[in-house]
């Protein structure tokens, strides 16, 4: 049985349900899942009427899961809530988490998907590290896998469906179908904060509107918290439920920026390599981020990695006392490095990774928070489009490596404005920031970047609280 036909069965079996009087009771039977609003979001364009249906289930679905927690706190009973990640590098809610979880109200939880649409060893990679983070850090981690890394342990075997699911990708065909959204039950209500700015586009123009505002994934969401003004125009100008669902909060993930931190040198060689006998305000600290897009096949293609793989060694080597590197690769780069033959194999992808960790002034961070290396750091040199903007926020210089086939949403194209560039095979120009920029400070472009963040980008200059205060109070709202 084909998709549109999955489709169309469920759309009858809604249609009953509908006459039957299944959606007019106070709770929605467990039968009915997301997969309902899914077929009949697949049929728009071949079933006159189908938008309206489609928002008159998704309303019935808030309207019933919002009763169902006011219900269960009246009987003094817990809310669930799950936080359902992929990866260590992609969480941003830490502080709307410790917030819960201090409250008496609510039983929250880490939930890790393993990537199956990753090979065996990419999956249990990127699953260990993501679970030795939450738990290092003292968060719960519920489930756990297989030995191949593509089961996980079911919801009934985590205590239950939970009441609230929170979510930081839409990119639910990389996880089992256990944890896909589509087989969620409709009372269960979902909650959304994207793991990045969004300020890429595809060469179509197709890729902002259907990939990021338009998809099956975001129009499931109760409550989206968008990052800026422009990230609200979207949804509203593309999505199917016209922003409806859209709340403005400004990105959690950046709240950490706006606190006022003093870093003393020990924990500044904490993060960071200092080869010995020279100070921390002596060595200069850059971050060089690689994109994994090194297909000519990606949907979206930013990155130069094929180009100056050695290169960004080089450096490292000659300016082994000025400078003090953190390698921050994609989450997926290990993956694609390998497949577009950029390594022969992932030993030698890990040898290369080893290469940095043994200089005396660098080291590699994955899996992990990066926020502070963010904010302890003097530079970076990148082509990951998400960081264009989130680097804006500790208002230091950035040079972005361009290639052919890069595209930009129009906030993204104002970012890169702000932004140093240099072609990812240009190894003078690269070097040049590197001299120019970070080492001598002739900063440029520093009064462009404020301006540009000022307009685009500071949240809490439109809000009266933070964002993750934002979302905590939009949560608990409900009790």
């Amino acid at each position: 049985m084909d998709l549109k036909e999955q489709c169309i069965n469920l759309l009858n079996d809604l249609m009953d349900g509908i006459e039957q009087g299944d959606f007019s009771k106070e709770s929605i039977p467990e039968k009915y899942t997301y997969a309902y609003l899914y077929a009949v979001f697949n049929l728009l364009d071949e079933l006159k009427g189908a938008d309206r249906l489609y928002e008159q289930v998704f309303d019935l679905a808030v309207k019933c899961g919002t009763a169902e927690i006011s219900r269960k706190c009246a009987r003094g009973e817990k809310i669930k809530i799950a936080f359902l990640v992929i990866s260590a590098a992609e969480w941003g809610l830490e502080k709307v988490y410790r917030m819960l979880e201090q409250d008496d109200r609510v039983e929250c939880y880490i939930v890790v998907s393993p990537l199956v649409d990753r090979d065996l060893e990419s999956r249990r990679d990127t699953y260990l590290q993501t679970v030795g983070f939450f738990e290092k850090n003292g968060y719960e981690v519920r489930g756990g896998c297989n030995e191949e890394f593509n089961v996980p342990v079911s919801w009934q075997e985590m205590g239950g469906m939970p009441d609230i699911v929170m979510h930081s990708t839409p990119w639910i065909q990389s996880m089992p179908v256990e944890l896909q959204i589509i087989n969620f039950p409709l009372m269960t209500l979902n909650y959304y904060m994207a793991y990045g700015i969004h300020v890429s586009d595809g060469g179509s123009g197709l890729y902002v509107k259907e990939a990021v505002y338009n998809n099956e994934f975001v129009n499931m969401m109760m409550h989206i918290y968008a990052d800026s003004e422009r990230d609200v125009r979207g949804y509203q100008e593309y999505g199917l439920l016209h922003g409806k669902n859209i709340l403005y909060s400004g990105y959690a993930k950046m709240d950490f920026f706006y606190e006022n931190r003093v870093w003393s040198e020990d924990e500044i060689r904490k993060l960071w390599q200092i080869p010995d006998g020279i100070k921390c305000q002596d060595m200069k600290r850059v971050i060089i981020a690689p994109h994994h897009s090194i297909s000519e096949s990606s949907l979206i293609k930013y990155a130069t990695f094929q180009k100056n793989v050695y290169f960004l060694i080089y450096l490292a080597k000659k300016y082994c006392n000025e400078v003090s590197f953190v390698f921050k690769p994609h989450p997926n780069l290990r993956l694609r490095a390998v497949e577009e033959k950029v390594f022969d194999s992932y030993e030698a992808y890990d040898a290369y990774l080893e290469e940095w960790n043994s200089l005396p002034n660098a080291k590699v961070v994955q899996e992990s928070d990066y926020l502070a290396y963010f904010d302890t750091s003097d530079g970076m040199i990148m082509d990951s489009s998400s960081f264009l903007a989130e680097y804006m926020y500790v208002h230091k210089p950035l040079l972005f490596l361009l290639r052919e086939g890069q595209e930009f949403n129009p906030l993204g194209k104002i970012l890169l404005e702000a932004d140093y560039t240099a072609k990812g095979e240009d190894y003078a120009e690269i070097e040049k920031f590197l001299q120019e920029v970070i080492i001598n400070g002739n900063d440029v472009l520093s009064d462009k970047r404020q301006q540009i963040f000022d307009a685009e980008l500071d949240y809490m200059k439109r809000s009266e609280c933070s964002a993750s205060e934002y979302i905590y109070k939009d949560i608990v709202s409900l009790f």
